[in-house]
């Protein structure tokens, strides 16, 4: 899969069309027509240019968010291997609630680091 054309992208406001250029303008990656017949559909054209242009952040907040779930997965899996034991009737010898204590002790760095991470983005 080809990578698309680096951000930020910029739209060209012309009279009859909207143009989305690469932040050079030397690549066009998007031409909207304009409505000169309607106000309702030129304001929906103009959305359509925001939305396209916004693109490349768009794709690269969707990354990071993947790498926030991804991290969030991890310490849920070992968390819930602790806790699963915890009154497993089915445990192991060495399944106590010491053994569920560390494993949990692995977990709540990893959930805090990315639970950080998120909270830092919105502050």
């Amino acid at each position: 899969m080809s990578k698309h054309t680096p951000g930020p992208w910029i739209i060209d406001w012309n009279i009859s069309r909207l143009d989305v250029f690469s932040a050079d303008a030397a690549t066009l990656v998007a031409t909207i027509r304009r409505s000169t017949l309607s106000a309702g559909l030129d304001d929906v054209a103009k959305a359509n240019a925001r939305l396209i242009a916004a693109a490349p952040e768009t794709a690269a907040e969707r990354d990071r968010l993947r790498e926030v779930n991804a991290e969030l997965l991890a310490a849920l899996r070992i968390a819930e291997a602790a806790l699963s034991d915890i009154g497993d009737a089915d445990r192991e010898p060495g399944d106590d609630v010491a053994w569920c204590e560390q494993r949990a002790a692995q977990a709540i760095p990893i959930a805090r680091t990315a639970l950080a991470r998120k909270e830092q983005d919105h502050a």
